[in-house]
């Protein structure tokens, strides 16, 4: 029988997740150092890995998922897959149940007497791992994998090692040098990866391609906390600080008006420093890369000429100011016809339907809200005539504004 297709796509998947997989062929003969991503090189300093789960790999029964911590907090989940010619193994990690402290981590390696150089290494290694919130999903995906692999569930069993299975590496090193003198560094590709995923996911948003951030946002920054302090959600939330920056520096290079991006810092600012929990720090983290993507995808002036730019980000500005065409033109210095005649040929509707469009827009906002009347509305997005208002707002959404407040997905009535 042949796997190798659903292997690859499990290993595509997995990849897509920022959960790494390796494939360790007749490991007697040798480990590379891509199982942990470089831990150990970066302990060690040793190059060869032959000893590293070799005695667990060789004990390791067919038809069986085993899941496991090693001594250094980090999860995997192997199998030993049916070749006939070869010894291989599948695994998938290492992956993070929770953030580790830096005084945990501190505490850990201590037996290393790590320089304050190493101990850096060793902190963004850990930051640099994904981190699960649901065992579930791996295991669902694993117990997928062994379907085709042994034929159906009843054909194999998920082992749990809730044993931190040691290495069988002897001696343990005094210091935080290797004994050949080669200073250690930070496991090069892991390092790579990690930017090559910060840029694509940043490019993403530059570009407002939400069908491809929802592919890339789930890879990076699933993890991404460097523990500079012993206070994990104060890790984190300095950590989204960095990361609205990096947000915000994208959406500028997407066309974004600096009004939207000081709007949308602002409120981030806020939220992260009101985070009350490590839960909520990632939710809010995939909700800033989603709401800033989508602040390109609506607010992008890029496409624009300089004279439509101007006139869209006046608009948008103050909504009850005097947004007629001649108002706007002679803000501009350009006569009404020539705005009237660009702003048709770039937006494809004129510049007072325009006008109309996000005035409307802010009045859904404002009847979702049910706490204003219809007349009170109509005046605080612009319109002087509630009539008018009321005729627009049916031709525009099919509903008069009465109509729209009590068919929206909340309790309420209109005021």
């Amino acid at each position: 029988m042949s796997y190798a297709p659903q292997l690859q796509f499990v290993v595509d998947l997995l990849k897509n997740m920022n959960i790494s997989t390796y494939i360790a062929i007749e490991p007697k003969k040798g480990i590379s150092d891509g199982i942990d991503l470089g831990l150990r090189s970066l302990l060690f300093g040793a190059e060869d890995y032959g000893t590293f789960l070799i005695n667990s790999m060789s004990d390791a029964r067919s038809n069986t998922i085993y899941r496991f911590f090693d001594e250094y907090n980090c999860n995997y989940i192997f199998m030993r897959l049916p070749d006939t010619d070869t010894e291989k193994y599948f695994f998938i990690g290492p992956f993070l149940f929770q953030i580790p402290s830096k005084e945990s981590l501190y505490k850990k390696f201590l037996f290393l007497s790590p320089s304050e150089e190493l101990m850096e290494h060793i902190l963004r290694y850990y930051a640099s791992l994904p981190m699960i919130e649901d065992e579930n999903l791996l295991l669902t995906i694993a117990n997928t994998l062994g379907c085709t692999l042994w034929g159906s569930p009843d054909n194999f069993i998920t082992e749990y090692i809730n044993y931190m299975i040691p290495d069988k590496r002897d001696p343990v090193p005094l210091s935080s040098m290797p004994a050949h003198g080669k200073e250690r560094k930070f496991p090069l590709d892991v390092l790579e990866r990690n930017y090559a995923n910060e840029k694509l996911l940043m490019d993403a948003v530059s570009q407002g391609k939400l069908h491809k951030l929802n592919v890339i946002a789930s890879t990076v920054f699933n993890n991404g906390t460097e523990q500079r302090t012993n206070d994990t959600l104060r890790n984190r939330k300095n950590y989204l600080v960095i990361l609205k920056t990096l947000l915000r520096k994208a959406a500028e290079q997407g066309g974004v008006h600096p009004l939207h991006l000081h709007k949308t810092s602002s409120h981030y600012a806020d939220k992260i420093e009101n985070l009350r929990s490590l839960k909520e720090s990632f939710a809010l983290q995939e909700e800033m890369i989603r709401n800033y993507c989508l602040l390109v995808k609506h607010n992008s002036l890029s496409k624009y000429s300089y004279i439509v730019g101007k006139a869209i980000t006046i608009i948008g500005y103050d909504i009850l100011a005097d947004l007629s065409l001649n108002s706007i033109a002679l803000q501009l210095n350009v006569s009404p016809a020539y705005l009237s005649g660009l702003f048709k040929k770039e937006c494809g509707c004129t510049l007072t339907e325009y006008v109309n469009k996000v005035r409307l827009e802010q009045a859904i906002r404002l009847l979702e809200k049910r706490d204003k009347q219809v007349q009170t509305i109509a005046y605080e997005c612009g319109f002087q005539d509630p009539n008018y208002f009321i005729r627009l707002f049916k031709k525009h959404t099919g509903m008069t504004p009465g109509q729209y407040r009590k068919s929206a997905p909340f309790p309420g009535s209109e005021m």
